[in-house]
């Protein structure tokens, strides 16, 4: 083994992406397997290369790899393959693991049924078709954003769940345009979402300065309006913590004007009066206001008007 050897066993380490020191490990541990093969050791010698002479050392002691047959040599080449490999999958599984609940930049790479496969550069990740935004269009070599959710082993490379319906998604959105968040000035508490039509999002200062919902919607609406954007015009209503579920609940079920609010704190169920003429505000075009208000809150939520008469 010489210097030349070395330098292109570290371009290949930098090319698949693994660290130097796992390759000559794995070449390493190649050469044991291959030694062990041509003399018929019970088990693998320890084998150790000079990282600077490129010199092979197998039991302390210097060694000709010239010594090692055909069949040694290739078991040798093998066994580096595999080993390779494996380090190469686990560094990227270490990688993306380290990167859960982060937003990705990818390519639209391939579609299998509903299912959206993304290039992320080193793998392809998946977009399962329930975490795809409804009615989006993905269009194959197009840029895309998605949140990481998951990632699992595999036999081979390992597998990367990638999302745009998910509630991180928006919070993360939220925090690349509303410097506060980022800052940690603020932060958001819980994110609701029926994915491309209407959002809720709760959030809480952790400042007294700054005003969290001003913060998140932005000058003229500008900050809000970029998620939005990303979100294929997902409307995004913002909701400012408080201890009060009450206030919560009011908050929640804007543009409607909440006259009153009734709790079973017990029962975890809200009987909430809006005046009749907006009864169909606090409800929502197919139930979506009303229901998201609940999930946010955690909250059976019933609409009724001051005549008693119950929409929900």
């Amino acid at each position: 083994m010489n210097i030349e050897f070395l330098e292109a066993l570290e371009e290949m380490a930098r090319e698949r992406g693994i660290d130097r020191e796992a390759a000559y490990e794995a070449m390493e541990k190649g050469i044991a397997e291959a030694y062990r093969v041509e003399f018929g050791t019970p088990e693998p010698p320890v084998v150790k290369i000079d990282r600077r002479s490129g010199d092979v050392y197998v039991n302390g002691q210097k060694f000709d790899l010239s010594k090692l047959g055909r069949i040694a040599t290739r078991r040798a080449e093998e066994y580096f393959r595999r080993e390779i490999l494996r380090r190469r999958r686990e560094a990227l599984y270490e990688l993306y693991s380290a990167r859960i609940g982060e937003i990705l930049n990818g390519k639209v790479h391939r579609f299998e049924g509903r299912d959206v496969w993304i290039y992320l550069g080193d793998l392809e990740a998946l977009m399962p078709a329930e975490e795809r935004i409804p009615n989006e269009r993905y269009i194959p070599g197009s840029p895309i954003k998605a949140y990481l959710y998951k990632v699992e082993r595999t036999q081979g490379d390992p597998k990367v769940f990638l999302s745009r319906a998910h509630p991180g998604f928006l919070a993360k959105l939220l925090a690349l345009e509303v410097p506060e968040l980022a800052q940690g000035m603020m932060e958001v508490v819980k994110v609701v979402r029926v994915p491309g039509v209407r959002a809720k999002v709760l959030v809480r200062g952790l400042d007294p300065r700054i005003d969290p919902v001003g913060s998140c919607i932005g000058p003229g609406g500008s900050r809000i309006r970029a998620v939005s954007r990303e979100l294929a015009g997902e409307k995004i209503d913002v909701i400012k913590f408080s201890e009060d579920v009450r206030e919560v609940i009011r908050a929640a079920l804007a543009p409607a004007s909440v006259l009153e609010v009734e709790l079973d704190e017990k029962a975890k169920k809200a009987t909430v009066v809006v005046p009749e003429h907006e009864v169909s505000l606090a409800i929502g075009k197919e139930g979506h206001n009303v229901a998201l208000a609940a999930r946010l809150t955690g909250y059976d939520i019933t609409v009724r008007t001051p005549s008693g008469e119950e929409k929900k």
